[in-house]
């Protein structure tokens, strides 16, 4: 679903500034060539961090045991919510 929403449900500004440039320079056609290969290797990069985040998971599996791939989730999601607390903390902190 993340790369779904990276990749195409909301509309990217990139995008709307060349087809609005293209249409205020009367070359509609050349807008929408750009914006196709826009997407056609944005749709290519997020397939490959997929594949590779696919093929990084089985690696991973493979060579964790039972109890360390338990703890695992557990450990990154402590230091994620660690990261954002030490983060608010700073923000009400600064002048």
């Amino acid at each position: 679903m993340a790369l779904a929403v990276a990749g195409g449900i909301l509309p990217s500004p990139t995008a709307l500034v060349v087809l609005l440039g293209s249409v205020a320079l009367h070359r509609v056609g050349y807008g929408l060539a750009l914006i196709g290969a826009f997407s056609l290797g944005l749709a290519a990069a997020l397939m490959a961090v997929g594949v590779l985040a696919l093929r990084a998971r089985d690696a991973v599996a493979r060579r964790m045991s039972g109890r360390v791939s338990r703890l695992v989730p557990i450990a990154s999601a402590g230091a994620m919510a660690a990261l954002g607390l030490v983060l608010t903390a700073r923000a009400l902190l600064s002048p």
